[in-house]
């Protein structure tokens, strides 16, 4: 089995209310930040090649509408 992380971030374009509202809280409290992106990070370990995890991540995993996806292969 070949382990995999796959990383979402919204489509650009697409307005990132958690990102927005995060980064208001955070400069509510004197942290001077910009610019907050928010994703998600799926691990997985899969029998099958990095096209069978690409085709998993654009009909399951993730809503190709609203997120891009990046694929890596992880070696532990």
């Amino acid at each position: 089995m070949r382990k995999y992380k796959i990383t979402t971030k919204l489509r650009d374009g697409i307005k990132d209310i958690e990102g927005e509202t995060i980064e208001q809280k955070l400069n509510q409290d004197e942290w001077s930040v910009k610019n907050i992106k928010v994703g998600q990070v799926f691990y997985l370990e899969a029998d099958g090649t990095s096209t069978f995890v690409r085709d998993l991540c654009e009909q399951i995993l993730v809503n190709t509408l609203l997120y891009d996806f990046e694929i890596e292969d992880v070696d532990e």
